[in-house]
C-alpha cells in the first residue's frame, strides 16, 4: 500500500504576539499540521518548539479551537468552562473569576447559565474560543474558526479574533482568503504538504503590485487620454467614462510619469491607483504551480 505524506519537511516560526494565517486548499495538510502542534498527532520526525522547549512539555501554554468544537449539550456555558478549566488544572476562585471574564470577553455574559444545546453556531464558536483562552495560553491555535458560520456568526468571531491579537500569539488555518487578509500579520501558504509561501502580509501586498494603473477624474478626460495614450510607455491603454487604465512597460518609471501628467491635466483627480493582485490571485498561482 502506498503511503502518502500529509506534511513534508515543513519549517516555519511564529513570532511572539504575531497572528499567522495558515492557508491552502483542502488536502494541503493544514489540519494535520495543526493536530501535530496541539499534540493530537505525533510527527514521525522533526521538532516542534514553544518558547524554546519541546511542545510536549508545553501543553498548558496552548489554547486550541477545533473546526467543529464539541460540547455536552446538557451543560450550561459556565458549567462547560468550569469542566474545561479543571481539565487544565484550574480551580477555586481563580477559575470562577476567569470564567466570568472570558464570557464577557466573547460576548456570552448573558448566556452563561443557558444550556449549550440551545446555542447558535456562532455562539458555539465563541464558547469554543472562551475555553481555548480560559487558561491564558501563550499560543492560540484555531482550525477553520469561521468556515461553518453564517455571515453574522462569522463577523462576530472575526471581530473577536482581532481583539485577541492584542493578548496572545495566534495561528489559525483557513481557506477563506478574505479572513486571512483581514486579520493576519503573516501568511504561510501550504500546498501538497509543503509551505510554498511564508511572508508578512505587507510584503506580499507590496510584491503583488502589477504594472496597471487607473486614474479616475471628476470630469471627462477624453482629450487628455487621447494625447497620453500615444506614448510608447504603454502595453495597452483604455478609457471607460472618467476612468483611464494603463498597463505600463516599466511600473515605477512610467507610473511616476503618469502621475505627473495626470496632475497637469487640471481635471481634478478622484483616484490614482496602482492595481495589485488580490490574495486570491496569488493563491491560485501558487496552487497551480
Amino acid at each position: 500500500m502506498k503511503v502518502k505524506k500529509a506534511v513534508k519537511e515543513v519549517s516555519f516560526s511564529v513570532q511572539d504576539g504575531e497572528c499567522l494565517a495558515l492557508i491552502g486548499p483542502n488536502g494541503a495538510g493544514k489540519t494535520t499540521l495543526i493536530n501535530m502542534l496541539v499534540q493530537i498527532l505525533k510527527p514521525d520526525q522533526g521538532t516542534i518548539l514553544l518558547d524554546g522547549e519541546q511542545i510536549s512539555g508545553a501543553r498548558e501554554k496552548i489554547g486550541f479551537l477545533p473546526q467543529y468544537p464539541a460540547f455536552y449539550g446538557f451543560m450550561t456555558a459556565v458549567e462547560t468552562l468550569r469542566f474545561m478549566g479543571r481539565l487544565s488544572k484550574m480551580s477555586g476562585r481563580e477559575l470562577e473569576a476567569r470564567i466570568d471574564e472570558v464570557l464577557r470577553q466573547v460576548g456570552l455574559a448573558e448566556e452563561g447559565k443557558k444550556k449549550v444545546s440551545g446555542f447558535s453556531g456562532g455562539m458555539r464558536q465563541r464558547l469554543g474560543i472562551a475555553q481555548a483562552i480560559l487558561h491564558k495560553p501563550k499560543l492560540l491555535v484555531l482550525d477553520e474558526p469561521v468556515s461553518a458560520l453564517d455571515p453574522i456568526g462569522r463577523r462576530e468571531v472575526i471581530t473577536l479574533i482581532e481583539a485577541l491579537k492584542k493578548e496572545t500569539t495566534i495561528l489559525f488555518s483557513t481557506h477563506i482568503l478574505q479572513d486571512a487578509e483581514e486579520i493576519c500579520d503573516r501568511i504561510a501558504m501550504m500546498r501538497r504538504g509543503e509551505i510554498v509561501l511564508d511572508k508578512p502580509l505587507s510584503e506580499i501586498k507590496r510584491e503583488a503590485s502589477t504594472s496597471v494603473f487607473e486614474v479616475e477624474f471628476a470630469r471627462d478626460p477624453e482629450s487628455w487620454f487621447e494625447a497620453i495614450r500615444k506614448s510608447d510607455r504603454w502595453i495597452r491603454a483604455e478609457r471607460i467614462g472618467t476612468v483611464c487604465r494603463f498597463e505600463a512597460k516599466n511600473r515605477r518609471e512610467d507610473g511616476e510619469w503618469l502621475f505627473i501628467e495626470a496632475g497637469k491635466a487640471g481635471l481634478d483627480i478622484q483616484r490614482f491607483e496602482n492595481i495589485r493582485e488580490s490574495l486570491e490571485q496569488i493563491f491560485m498561482k501558487k496552487v497551480s504551480e
